[in-house]
This record gives structure tokens, sequence and C-alpha cells, in this order.
């Protein structure tokens, strides 16, 4: 049973409010490159022009025919191919409808053509034998276009634009991926840091100044960036909401005692739904009014969210005096810190690193409209978010060893199946439902349990987890893009995980009897006394704490 009642005697329920807040629009900005993927790979003025697109006196209103281009395909994906098609060739079909009808693939196309752009013969082809387009290759073209789908409007809509629709060049996977990565690689920086001075400062200090400078990268990114290494620098300073971990787990974890670390710990870090809202608002704004302006419009939620940490939440009265920089040292010489972190990279690592990834995946693999793709992502994104508080309470009752053993292994069991069964989409959807479920749920188990090895250092032990948790995202991305480049499928990247994942519950296994012996209960469960045995008892909320 979800000691609600509780939890409510026990703490501070404002700072615990707040304390969500900030995780959850803090999560919102940090993958907000995520949810604007499709349409920054798709941006002719950012990535350049490939192709000009002029439709002919047939398309006579706009949502009548779609052009939809695909990269290669293999023989596994088009059984009537006689071989795969060769990198460095494209796709170009046409089919009736808006994008919303023409990309289910039951509508047949009623033309297809096999492009290559160092051939100038198959554009010719194109030219002369399609009664709906007219292609150019344009002056700035390097390689194929980005996969794309574009309604074709109609010759009168297209007077004040040229006569012609432009087709971006886009990025190659591991490109565009790695732009996904960043910010979650630049959050393992910033939350070591912000760990630090939140155990040092308090988190209610901290915290106002993170979201205060929060709002630089997103001005950034309204106003000034027009190029993709503007783009990486602002990814980089995003990377500073994702810090927002390191405040918001220790604010509300210094309020609670240890039998509720997984519930309050679970709800705080339920913020990680911020990435919904991400994913499914920013699409649609951005085809409304530009991906420029969704990162203005950003600015506003932040500001709230500032306005109301700084008014109601609290610090723990009779804070713990901060360690010493030895002290910090000293924990990173703790074998368990390690285990921590590599439990956490490959949970949460997992669960971020796939919610940034969703709006790319779904849009590559199962042609999902570009505007309406957050639709299609959301509810595994918030499988993953919801579930997390579940998580941690199921370990305070259960143990926290116990529900990452399993959760471990129905990751990897899901994984596997993603890979295998990657082209059934209804068959991948509901493994990556629960995939993301388990992720989400993992993360609470994990930080059940690191408050009862780390409770005097829970603001440097959550960056440094934190932390792990934000490189394990960047190098699940990373793994995607150049896998899916050198093999030509995003099946492969999910098998990479899944060894992952393996490895990690390999681990659990092994050290899970020490820390029983030692600082935990049967199964992970919370002991009366959860300090490990060769350290101090840890002393009542509000008692003045000396170094062991």
């Amino acid at each position: 049973m979800i000691r609600l009642k509780e939890l409510a005697r026990s703490g501070h329920p404002p700072t615990l409010l707040c304390a969500f807040l900030h995780f959850d629009i803090s999560f919102m900005v940090w993958v907000i490159l995520g949810a604007l993927m499709p349409f920054l790979t798709t941006d002719p003025a950012l990535t350049g022009v490939n192709l000009k697109v002029t439709p002919t006196a047939e398309v006579r209103r706009t949502g009548e025919y779609t052009l939809l281009i695909r990269g290669p395909q293999t023989v596994k994906q088009n059984p009537a191919l006689q071989s795969d098609q060769p990198r460095h060739v494209y796709n170009l079909l046409i089919k009736p409808g808006d994008p919303a009808k023409a990309t289910r693939s039951s509508v047949p196309a009623v033309e297809k053509w096999v492009l290559d752009n160092h051939d100038p013969r198959t554009l010719a082809a194109v030219n002369a034998g399609s009664r709906l387009i007219r292609l150019d290759l344009a002056p700035g073209a390097r390689g194929n276009p980005n996969e794309n789908v574009l309604a074709l409007k109609p010759g009168t809509a297209l007077a004040r634009e040229g006569g012609s629709q432009p087709i971006a060049n886009g990025y190659p996977a591991s490109v565009k991926l790695l732009l996904l990565a960043v910010p979650l690689l630049a959050a393992a920086f910033w939350r070591l840091l912000i760990g630090v001075l939140a155990d040092r400062f308090g988190a209610r200090k901290v915290g106002i100044v993170s979201l205060a400078l929060t709002l630089l990268p997103l001005a950034a990114g309204w106003q000034w960036a027009h190029s993709y290494e503007a783009l990486l620098f602002v990814g980089f300073f995003l990377g500073l909401a994702g810090a927002s971990f390191a405040v918001a787990l220790p604010l509300a974890s210094r309020w609670y005692p240890p039998e509720l670390q997984g519930l309050a710990m679970g709800i705080a870090g339920a913020g990680n739904s911020g990435t919904v809202i991400a994913t499914l608002g920013a699409p649609l704004l951005a085809r409304a009014l530009g991906w420029h302006a969704v990162m203005g419009l950003m600015m506003l939620p932040v500001a709230v969210t500032l306005v109301l940490f700084a008014l109601l939440a609290k610090d723990p009265p009779g804070r713990t005096r901060p360690a010493r920089l030895t002290e910090y040292v000293a924990i990173l010489g703790k074998a368990d810190a390690w285990w921590f972190c590599l439990l956490y990279f490959v949970t949460f690592g997992g669960f971020v690193g796939l919610s940034s990834f969703f709006n790319t995946f779904f849009v590559d693999q199962y042609d999902a409209p570009r505007a309406a793709v957050g639709l299609w992502t959301a509810p595994f994104i918030l499988a993953g978010s919801l579930l997390r508080p579940l998580g941690g309470a199921l370990s305070d009752r259960l143990g926290g060893i116990r529900m990452l053993t399993l959760l471990y292994s129905l990751v990897i069991l899901s994984a596997l199946g993603v890979g295998l069964l990657i082209a059934h989409f209804a068959a991948a959807c509901a493994l990556l439902f629960l995939l993301m479920g388990c992720l989400g749920m993992g993360n609470g188990s994990v930080f059940q349990l690191v408050p009862q090895r780390f409770r005097k250092e829970i603001g440097v032990m959550t960056g440094l987890v934190g932390a792990a948790g934000g490189v394990g995202g960047y190098y699940l991305n990373f793994a995607l893009g150049h896998l899916y480049d050198r093999t030509g499928t995003y099946a492969s990247g999910f098998f990479a995980f899944a060894a992952i994942a393996l490895l990690a519950l390999a681990a659990l296994r092994a050290v899970a009897p020490a820390w029983t012996r030692t600082w935990l209960g049967e199964g992970g469960v919370a002991q009366a006394v959860n300090a490990p045995r060769e350290r101090m008892p840890v002393p009542p909320v509000g008692a003045e704490v000396e170094p062991a």
C-alpha cells in the first residue's frame, strides 16, 4: 500500500511539489532537441537545400498528393527487390492524400522513382516521366536528401516561395543523433557540479540559479541558432536543465525518512514526465510557428516554475554540514558508488536516451507525420514517467534488488524483441511500451537503494549517479546512430542495449549478497538503521552530522 498520508505527515509537501515541478519543466527543456529533430533535419535553411521540387499543374490543391522521400531499402524491408539497394540511392513515392493519410502503408503510391544524385540521368527520368513533379538539383546539394514527408502545393500557393518546394540535405543518422546526445552528455558535467553545489549551499538556492540559467540556451536557440555548430553549443547548455536531477532529488530526499525514500524520490523523479510535454507539444507548435519559436515559448513555463520554486521550496531544517572535498573523493573510491552508476546508466540512460530518440525513430522507421509524431510517441514516454513512483514504492515494500532483477530481465527481453520485430509495427510498439515502463520503474528502484547507502552524501551521489544516467543516454543515441549508418537498421542499436542491460543484471546479482549482509535488508528492503556497518549510523533529519 502506498502511504500517501504518511508521506504528507512526514515531510514538506510544498517542497516535494516544487521538486517535481523543477524536474518536470527542466526535463521538458533538456530533451527539446529530440522533440524537434524531425523539423531540424528537414529545415533547408539549417541543413542546406538538396532538391527543388516543382509540382505540375496536375496538383490543384495542398494535400491532394504527398511526396515521401525514403533512403535505400533492403530486401527484408521490400521483398519485391532483387537485392539490397546501394547506400547512394534513395526513393521517391507520391501518394494521394495529405501526410496523415499518405504515410499509411495501406495507401498505394501513384508514382515510384529510384534516384541517385550522383547520376543526373535518374533526375532526368523523373522529369520526363512524372505527371506530378519536376526536380532540380540545388547548387548546395550534399549527398542524398534527408528522408522527408512533404505535402505538395499547387503552383499558385508557391508563387511567393520561388515556385518550388525545397528539400533539405538533412543529416546522416549518426550526425543527427549526436545532436540529440550532446545535451545528455553535457548534463553529466553539469550534474556533478550542481550536485556538489547543492550539497554545500543548499538545493533551494542552487535550484533557483539553475532555473534562471536554463533560460539562456532557450533564448539562444530562439534567436541565434542557425547552424549545426550553433545547435551543438545550445545543446551543451541545455544539459544544464538535465542537472535538475541533482537539485530535485536531494531536496525531496532530505525531508523524508528511510522507509519512505522510494515513494518520495519516485514522486520527485516523476518530473521526467516533462519529456512527454516536449515530445507531444513541440512538434505541433513547430508546424504552426517554426522550431525557433518553440525555443522561445519554452522560456515561459521555465519562468513560472522559477517564481514558484523561489516562493514555496524550503531546505530541510538542520541541514547536515557540507562534506569536505576529501569526502567527495572518498565517495568516488567506494565501489558501491560505481555500481549504482552502472545500474542507472542502463535505467535512466535508456529512458532519457529513448525519449529523445523516439520522435526521430518513428518518423524514420514508421513514416509518422512530423507534426503528429508526438501523439505516436507520448504513450511510451508517459509509461516510463508515471511508473517511476510505482517502482520506488514497490521497492520500498519488496526491496530494490528484487525489483531491479525482475525489471532488468524484462528490459533485456523487450529490447531483443524490438530488434527482432522492428518491421512489425504493432509488436514493436507493444515491446517498446513494456521496455519504457520497466526503465521508468527501474529508475525509481535504483533511487530506493541509493539513499540507504549514501544518505549523508545524497546531493553528490544524485549528481554522480545522475551523471552516469546522462552518459548512458548519450551513448545509446551514439550507438543507435552509428550502428544505423553501418547496418541500415535501428535494430542493431536495440540489440546493443540489451547486451548492456545484461551486463547490469549480472553486476547487480554479483554485489547483492554483500549489500544485504552489510547495509540492506533481504532483497533490498531498507533496514531500520540504513548505514553501512563500517560507518556511523545516520541521525534523524535535522541533527548535525560529523564525518565518519
